[in-house]
């Protein structure tokens, strides 16, 4: 698509992109004196941007580093430490997009990357198999509760096409069919299993953004031979895996235009219909405008006691700045004005508490430090 992409395997336990790709020269290199020290340049292959521990030195002192390297036994912190190495010691330079692959689980590495970056997004990587899937729901459901959005689902081993073309499933059916998949099962039938309903969750995207990969030799052979699959030329042996790959790299990468000009991605759209968390809102003042709750800004002054909320739609954005007073002065239920701001603010002990703007929380009888 022309990007600027860098590629970082963080699975630090288990580094496998070298494996994966094989460069024509895989050597980490010191960068030039002007850059800043300690940094080391990046691999380049295929105008893509590379960096995996594999590719680090074994003379590195790290556990697992080389192509050779031995087990990488990392407790928690070194993990996070050689994590953080790995994101800040490269010299990525100017990149539109940054993929990094992550280990399975919802461990130190990832904690890490959310605590060290802001993400643009997620992309959940799994099998059909029940067992997958719980591991799955769990990993997009701690990016969901760090703000981090899963984009997109891709189902691996979804399927194989036999010799005389029926469609099988060795590890189940899929969780969730993608719009416009067809399952070519004889029955004609489109179940799924049990557990279809996965993108009812409301951190889940929706089916549109659900793609089923099938087991393909051709794809195997690429991972084999160090050879990436999307850097051949596509045949008449492998035009189901080129159209998955084609459609999942449009969804993601419109998505991520989308979010960074403060629009609605379209992984989210229809979500607040399937979910209790209201996604849109309207305000009286801006009519016929219908605003995103997940891109709204807030920002707190202190000094001036007041806040500053910025809320985006697709027509533009809009700005109030709400003073401490006033917002004291409502029902923190309803945003009625209150008579007696007092009355109903507190509940249980009659103690009521009013919270002020960077100020000091009052209740009946004595005040607190806010």
């Amino acid at each position: 698509m022309g990007g600027r992409v860098g590629l970082l395997d963080l699975d630090v336990y288990g580094p496998s992109l070298p494996i994966l790709v094989q460069p024509d020269d895989p050597t980490v290199r010191k960068s030039p004196p002007h850059v800043q020290e300690g940094m080391v340049e990046p691999i380049l292959h295929k105008g893509v941007k590379l960096m995996s521990l594999g590719f680090v030195s074994p003379n590195s002192g790290v556990p697992g580093s080389g192509p050779n390297g031995g087990a990488a036994v990392l407790r928690g912190p070194m993990a996070g430490r050689v994590v953080s190495q790995l994101l800040k010691g490269t010299n990525w330079g100017e990149l539109d997009v940054l993929v990094l692959d992550l280990p399975p689980g919802t461990g130190d590495v990832q904690l890490e990357v959310c605590q060290s970056l802001s993400l643009s997004g997620a992309v959940a990587v799994s099998t059909p198999s029940a067992l997958a899937w719980a591991d799955v729901r769990k990993g997009v459901e701690m990016f969901g509760e760090l703000g981090v959005s899963t984009l997109a689902l891709v189902e691996n081993f979804a399927y194989f096409v036999c010799e005389g073309g029926g469609r099988h499933y060795p590890f189940g059916k899929a969780r969730t069919l993608a719009a416009g998949d067809d399952d070519d099962d004889d029955d004609g039938s489109n179940e799924t299993t049990s557990d279809a309903p996965m993108q009812h969750h409301h951190f889940m995207p929706q089916s549109s953004h659900v793609f089923h990969l099938p087991i393909s030799e051709t794809v195997s052979s690429s991972n084999e031979s160090g050879k990436p699959f999307c850097c051949d030329e596509p045949n008449g042996n492998s035009e189901q895996e080129w159209a998955v790959f084609s459609k999942l790299a449009d969804a993601v990468s419109a998505d991520l235009l989308l979010l960074q000009h403060n629009m609605m991605p379209a992984f989210m759209q229809g979500q607040q219909g399937n979910s209790s968390t209201a996604m849109v809102v309207t305000i009286d003042e801006v009519e016929d405008s219908a605003f995103d709750v997940p891109f709204t800004q807030l920002d707190i002054d202190n000094s001036h006691k007041r806040f500053t909320v910025r809320l985006f739609c697709n027509e533009g954005g809009y700005q109030k700045i709400i003073g401490g007073d006033d917002l004291r002065s409502r029902n923190p239920k309803t945003g009625e004005v209150e008579d007696d701001p007092s009355s109903d603010f507190g509940e249980g002990n009659g103690k009521t508490f009013q919270h002020g703007c960077g100020g000091v929380s009052h209740c009946s009888d004595r005040a607190v430090d806010g």
